[in-house]
């Protein structure tokens, strides 16, 4: 994505719903141009189109959680691209940071393999030198991606240096959480086939937990999250050894 899809996707995720001709007047170029930009977007299933208007996705829907903070994801999608090889093998979980972070080691590293449970990123990077293999598993449409005993079984027959995954949810009392106990319980087990894990997460899900615990602190080997993380949360999570990288 140019820097001005990211300013659509911003400008769109603020209202929700916006006019191609305002888009163009406010990005001070052509309505042929946004269009053009539109069917991208659109393409990538970030934004929908409707006579006339841009607008978000159901509220359910990943991509609908793609549009927020976009520009937070894509610095942390680069600086975790960084520490990738060429030629590596890697375990990503599902979600929206993820799949920038995949698409961006499609585009700017070589020969990488990454196994995944996440349909949607499977269908979202459509270029670059990349192999994706897909883990087997029940499908949960919301997130278009695969969970269960099956996955976890599958899972089990990789063994790789790192993982990344996200998160939602963080408190010192439990660690690392997620939202839904079924995906959780499948991501735990993903993790057992790396020794690093790394999660990728906008900062303000540091600042709350949600109702699954998912990870202790001590079985986090890097934290790649923005600039906007407090200092008490980075301090609490480098003393237990965790690699906090802000970006």
């Amino acid at each position: 994505m140019n820097e001005r899809h990211i300013m659509i996707v911003e400008l769109v995720s603020r209202k929700g719903r916006m006019e191609v001709n305002e888009l163009a007047r406010l990005l001070e170029t052509s309505t042929v141009t946004i269009r053009k930009d539109l069917d991208y977007l659109e393409d990538k299933g970030i934004l929908k189109r409707e006579r006339g208007y841009a607008l978000l996705k159901s509220k359910d829907d990943i991509n609908y959680r793609m549009a927020f903070q976009y520009k937070e994801k894509q610095r942390i999608a680069a600086a975790a691209a960084g520490l990738v090889e060429d030629g590596e093998t890697i375990i990503v979980e599902s979600g929206s940071t993820c799949a920038l972070f995949v698409e961006y080691l499609a585009m700017n590293k070589h020969g990488i393999t990454v196994v995944t449970n996440s349909a949607y990123i499977a269908g979202y990077v459509k270029e670059g030198d990349i192999q994706i293999v897909l883990l087997g598993g029940n499908y949960q449409r919301h997130v278009q991606a695969m969970v269960g005993p099956m996955t976890k079984e599958c899972a089990a027959k990789f063994h790789v240096d790192k993982m990344f995954t996200g998160i939602d949810g963080f408190s010192p009392e439990v660690g690392f959480t997620g939202a839904d106990m079924i995906r959780t319980d499948t991501v735990r087990a993903m993790t057992r086939s790396a020794d690093r894990t790394y999660v990728l997460s906008q900062s303000g899900k540091l600042t709350r937990a949600s109702a699954v615990p998912f990870l202790q602190t001590q079985e986090v080997y890097g934290l790649i999250t923005d600039n906007k993380l407090s200092s008490d949360i980075e301090e609490y999570l480098k003393k237990r050894g965790v690699q906090v990288t802000l970006v």
